[in-house]
């Protein structure tokens, strides 16, 4: 048996080397992925966005029979994809991990390497695309339920359902969210805050009810749309990076 020295600090030093627990190596990071970086662009999969010079590029890959949407800021200049893609590649996939199990959110999400992150494919169309007709207030009331779920279980805010790619009409008409990058967390907020960003989040909703089926949005949805409509007149950053994008004119 190994003899210590007296004295209390000695005595410490003398026994941490028997008592120090080593770190387990079955940590997230050390964890085998789907598949690999070099696997991924071994395929070649579909490009379904090639993303502007700040975006990442969406691409479908096939991998042993599942399809996965892989999110890319590779593509991009390298001080950016080293900087602001890192930072949203970290950032969405620590939202989507709290969001694990959710139905109505992407699943099965990873990061790829430091610029990627993927996730299982759900098959349907961006609800800029989407054909609701009479199913428009069935539609949006169970988005209305599924963005105050995310609410309750992860403590989050969306904070980009107005952009209506970040809403998928699934093949089974259900609604899903995409797109975390713009994420807050409301777990340290104050309470009065926490509801205002809640709210500001079911806006989204709303404005999507208000054009496509506006007798049905009901009174009570038409007035926080239009408080929240107020409030947005205030926030500077409309439109990408603070640039609001004009419009080009069609011909007659």
């Amino acid at each position: 048996m190994r003899q210590c020295p007296r004295g209390s600090i000695a005595r410490r030093r003398c026994r941490l080397p028997h008592t120090r627990v080593r770190p387990s190596t079955n940590s997230r990071r050390n964890q085998p992925t789907p598949f690999t970086r070099a696997q991924f662009e071994q395929a070649r999969g579909e490009v379904l966005r090639g993303g502007r010079w700040a975006n990442a590029a969406l691409t479908v890959h096939r991998h042993d029979g599942a399809l996965w949407v892989v999110k890319d800021f590779r593509p991009r200049a390298f001080a950016l994809r080293n900087s602001v893609g890192r930072f949203l590649v970290r950032r969405e996939a620590h939202a989507l991990r709290k969001l694990a199990g959710l139905a109505g959110v992407v699943q099965n999400a990873f990061r790829l390497d430091a610029h990627a992150l993927a996730y299982r494919f759900v098959p349907g169309v961006t609800l800029n695309q989407a054909d609701l007709g009479a199913r428009a207030p069935e539609f949006f009331a169970a988005l209305e339920r599924l963005l105050q779920q995310v609410h309750a279980v992860s403590g989050i805010v969306h904070l980009d359902v107005r952009n209506a790619r970040n809403v998928l009409v699934s093949e089974r008409g259900e609604p899903i969210l995409l797109d975390f990058q713009s994420h807050l967390s409301t777990r340290w907020l104050p309470a009065r805050a926490r509801r205002w960003a809640e709210r500001f989040d079911l806006s989204g909703v709303y404005k999507h009810w208000a054009r496509r089926s506006p007798e049905t949005l009901g009174e009570a949805r038409a007035r926080l749309l239009a408080e929240m409509n107020r409030w947005r007149r205030l926030w500077v950053l409309r439109g990408y990076l603070g640039v609001r994008r004009s419009q080009p004119r069609r011909a007659p």
